[in-house]
Parts: structure tokens; C-alpha cells; sequence
């Protein structure tokens, strides 16, 4: 996978996805190059998996972890990401 030249700067790339996919961290982390969307994807379906089956769903950001995609000072910058785009744009619910 490509990586952008920045380094440095973990800003998300802007894409044409609509303020609400900007809040969603996993698309967050996919977009600060943190994990890929296939690391997502698996952990998404986990977290359909134990919803499923009865579970106690658990936060994707712990599946990840627990997973190895991302660190956790890479999932706080995720949170930090999400928390300034719900600050710009409130929800529509």
C-alpha cells in the first residue's frame, strides 16, 4: 500500500465522503493510514460476529488493538480526529 509522503502531518485526506463517514473512526484510521480497509473490514465483522451470536459487543478501537492493526496513541489521534469533526459539524439526526 502507498504511503503519502507527509508522514508527519496525520491529517485525514479529504475525500467526497460526507461529514457523517468523517465521524466514523474506523474510516478515520483507514484515512490517517493507520490501518487499511481490510483490517477494518475484519474487525467490523468481528464486531458483527459477537452481536450475532449474543455477545457483549466490544468498541472497534479495542478489537483493533486487541487485533495489532493500531496502537493506542494511534487509535487516541482517531478519537481526536472524530472528536474535532463532530465539533465542526453537529449530527442530523
Amino acid at each position: 500500500m502507498k504511503k503519502s509522503a507527509s508522514k508527519n502531518s496525520k491529517e485525514p485526506k479529504e475525500s467526497g465522503s460526507s461529514t457523517e463517514n468523517k465521524t466514523l473512526l474506523g474510516q478515520i484510521l483507514v484515512e490517517l493510514g493507520y490501518i487499511t480497509i481490510y483490517q477494518l473490514d475484519e474487525a467490523l465483522q468481528i464486531q458483527r460476529d459477537d452481536a450475532a451470536k449474543g455477545n457483549e459487543q466490544k468498541a472497534l478501537g479495542q478489537i483493533l488493538l486487541e487485533l495489532g492493526y493500531c496502537g493506542p496513541n494511534q487509535l487516541i489521534r482517531g478519537i481526536q480526529v472524530q472528536s474535532e469533526y463532530r465539533k465542526v459539524a453537529p449530527s442530523e439526526d
